[in-house]
């Protein structure tokens, strides 16, 4: 075999596996700082709305209308108007929260799904 050195590659294959244990070590690093932050930020925000059904329907409208349709009448889930005196607003938060037979659970805090219950009962 006649050509190729090989010390040129032995050397650009230890500068390799050196420049992946230098950034293996500062991920490392990087990530203890990270949970070193998060520990002290165990502490819920609450959120609290000025007004309730508006901030509902902006939810709604980011969160719901692709199932249920834009005008909430129904999509591949089905229509949200007219719950007025199908299900109380802890019931319409619950199934936001827990969700309720096709519909998965939603990530929403208790203010969040109680503002999305108050503005599916203010409309019809």
């Amino acid at each position: 075999m006649k050509g190729r050195p090989l010390l040129p590659f032995a050397i650009i294959a230890v500068v390799g596996i050196l420049l992946m244990i230098s950034i293996s070590i500062i991920g490392l690093n990087q990530r203890a700082a990270m949970d070193e932050e998060g520990e002290g930020a165990d502490t819920e925000e609450v959120v609290e709305f000025d007004d309730p059904v508006e901030a509902g329907e902006q939810i709604v409208n980011q969160s719901c209308i692709g199932c249920h349709g834009g005008d909430l009448s129904g999509g591949s889930g089905p229509a949200l108007t007219g719950l007025e005196g199908k299900y109380s607003a802890e019931e319409i938060a619950d199934i936001v929260q827990n969700g309720k037979g096709a519909m998965p659970a939603m990530p929403h805090d208790d203010a969040e799904a109680d503002a999305i219950a108050q503005y599916l009962l203010s409309i019809e």
